[in-house]
């Protein structure tokens, strides 16, 4: 049945030519006033047409919110808006061109458009009531851009009804059940790498990987576009679904060290991240945990992009602990200075969580950190150091509970003019020996086995472990729970089992030398019974743990002869402090007006309050107060 033609009229767009003039934005009346943009009918590539009105926010008329990734703001194309030209990034351009309905008019809101991004003050109070906006919006739609997508690929994914039953979706199948609903299916029953490479699932995983390479989830903002909605569609190609299944997909997968390998250590995170805002937890419940505090956001949101540093901030102001009482962290201002801001968010976290895991936001990969010009104690939330924080970890499967300060009162000041962290602690060691940092490519992870193989070459040669008075059995183990930062040290008879798993795939797979230490090592025990042990252990655990706390950090050894890991910018003479208020060690440097902060630190045998026991005895150590500069 052909298409009705549309008669030119009131709600008919104006005519446009390349040679129109540029549109510029008028004055919004008021900072709680924004603006509404009306997509007119169109087909395929016919030059977007729209226009602007304005309303409060409040009494708006219902408008659906898109979420999408700039791009590069060179790259960009001709929209028309009110007979005027206006410049969007490609990358908006081709969502409007699949949001566009062939008949009707759509109301819209869009941030390149709604926003004047080249009124400063504008964009600060339009950009404090962002949460609002999307919270307002009666659908969020998250435009997932692909390279070089296939839609075929995408199509046979998502061909059924949806992992959860709710997604919606438009593709026609012929009643073909989903790939992807058998795929996750399938998951629960996999137990070894070997079913992991099954060919059709190795099909679904690149297809997925091409989805979650999409340059979206990489954006800082759309966390709190998609957080704040209430309801969320994504885009793929022709395909709608609920964005809520992308989730439940990833939190399937991430226990799959083979599968979340090939597609990227940054997936690993996605799950984590788009959970932080309770309306997204709330439709995951029993799957995630949702109680986030504002320094924790900060940190699992900070491997994400945005073009201003002061947005690695402003952008999270919608989520409920950006508030301290009544007051919030932070009111955006772009015209303070980004060092300025990190400090200011530094003291609120302080005087928020009232203890010291703030410093486990320090990683210490970038020597800059102890130049005499910054703040070493003050995170810099716009450089992601690819390193997963000890102190500031979560997991939805077991509790890391690390209180290596044994829930000593945390004794802390700020100093001004100069910006001193005073705080009280002690010294619990020494660093003397190091091996190299590992640095995998962040698509790939971790090289397992090659990384830990070298890992543990040089970690049987230290000095300290050489002349350790325990037994090698002993030694080895210690090694086993430090290059996996004590991951399954709550439940040890587990990791009793999959550290002989783990150490019986060392020995089959290692070159020659490792594989004639590990024997002569183990011998105590006997391969028979290491053998047996295996039988209910998890090779797949021990390496994703592995992979996941060794990237960025350095094993080393401590004058005591305790094994560690440590900050990419660690060197010998660099001290090891249990510091009152934080849950690990903390690496600090001394220097002539105090000590550097250098970075967290894992130190097997202290993570759980042994020092401060010894401390309170009296005698092994001497309780002080830390200048930190």
């Amino acid at each position: 049945m052909p298409r009705p033609k549309r008669k030119r009229g009131v709600d008919s767009p104006p005519r446009f030519s390349y040679s129109s003039p540029t549109y510029e934005h008028e004055p919004l009346p008021t900072t709680t006033s924004i603006r509404i943009l009306e997509l007119f009918p169109g087909e395929g590539t016919e030059i977007i047409k729209c226009s602007l009105s304005v309303s409060e926010r409040e009494t708006a008329p219902p408008f659906e919110a898109i979420s999408y990734a700039w791009g590069s703001g060179t790259n960009t194309r001709v929209i028309s808006c009110e007979n005027r030209k206006l410049k969007v990034t490609t990358n908006l351009r081709d969502a409007l061109w699949k949001i566009r309905d062939p008949v009707k008019s759509r109301l819209l809101w869009a941030d390149a458009v709604c926003i004047n991004q080249n009124d400063i003050n504008e964009r600060g109070y339009q950009v404090w009531q962002m949460s609002e906006i999307y919270a307002s919006a009666t659908r969020v739609l998250v435009w997932l851009d692909l390279p070089n997508p296939k839609s075929g690929d995408f199509e046979y994914l998502f061909d059924d009804d949806s992992i959860g039953g709710a997604a919606e979706s438009e593709v026609s199948s012929g009643g073909r059940r989903g790939a992807l609903r058998s795929f996750v299916e399938r998951l629960d029953s996999i137990q070894t790498h070997h079913e992991e490479r099954d060919p059709e699932i190795q099909l679904i995983a690149n297809t997925l990987g091409q989805l979650f390479d999409s340059p979206w989830f990489t954006r800082l903002w759309v966390i709190q576009e998609v957080g704040m909605a209430k309801s969320v569609q994504a885009l793929v190609g022709s395909t709608k679904l609920d964005f809520v299944d992308l989730i439940r997909i990833i939190l399937k997968l991430e226990r799959r060290t083979l599968l979340m390998d090939q597609l990227g250590l940054l997936t690993a995170g996605i799950a984590n991240v788009f959970t932080t805002f309770p309306a997204r937890s709330k439709e995951l419940a029993g799957e995630v945990d949702a109680e986030y505090d504002f320094l924790e956001l900060l940190e699992v949101t900070r491997a994400h992009k945005a073009s201003d540093s002061r947005d690695y901030v402003y952008a999270l102001l919608g989520h409920p602990s950006a508030k301290i009482g009544d007051k919030p962290v932070a009111v955006p201002d772009y015209k303070k200075s980004p060092d300025d801001l990190f400090f200011q968010v530094s003291l609120k976290i302080l005087e928020q969580t009232k203890d010291l895991r703030l410093l486990s936001a320090i990683h210490g990969r970038d020597g800059s950190i102890l130049s005499h010009d910054r703040t070493s104690w003050t995170p810099s939330w716009s450089r992601d150091a690819g390193v997963l924080s000890m102190g500031l970890y979560r997991d939805r499967y077991y509790d890391v509970l690390y209180n290596a300060s044994a829930g000593m009162p945390c004794i802390a000041e700020v100093t001004m003019p100069g910006k001193v962290l005073q705080v009280r602690g002690f010294v619990l060691d020494e660093i003397e020996e190091y091996t190299s940092t590992e640095n995998p490519d962040k698509k790939s992870g971790l090289t397992v086995p090659k990384s830990i193989h070298d890992l543990l070459t040089t970690a049987l040669n230290f000095t300290s472990v050489k002349k350790s008075t325990k037994s090698k059995v002993a030694t080895l183990k210690d090694i086993g729970q430090t290059i996996t930062a004590g991951f399954r040290n709550q439940a040890l008879p587990r990791f009793e089992a999959d550290f002989a798993a783990f150490s019986l795939h060392i020995i089959s797979t290692s070159s020659s030398s490792l594989k004639k230490t590990m024997t002569a090592t183990l011998a105590p025990v006997g391969l028979p019974a290491l053998r047996k042990t295996a039988e209910k252990g998890s090779l797949d655990e021990i390496y994703w743990a592995t992979s996941r706390f060794c990237t960025g950090r350095k094993l080393f050894s401590t004058r005591e002869g305790r094994t560690g890991l440590g900050p990419e910018i660690l060197k010998r003479g660099d001290l090891c402090c249990v510091l009152f208020g934080a849950c690990v060690p903390i690496v600090l440097r001394p220097v002539e007006e105090g000590y550097k902060l250098v970075g967290e630190a894992y130190v097997q045998g202290v993570m759980m309050g042994e020092a401060v026991t010894d401390l309170e005895r009296g005698g092994l150590y001497e309780e002080q107060s830390f200048e930190i500069v």
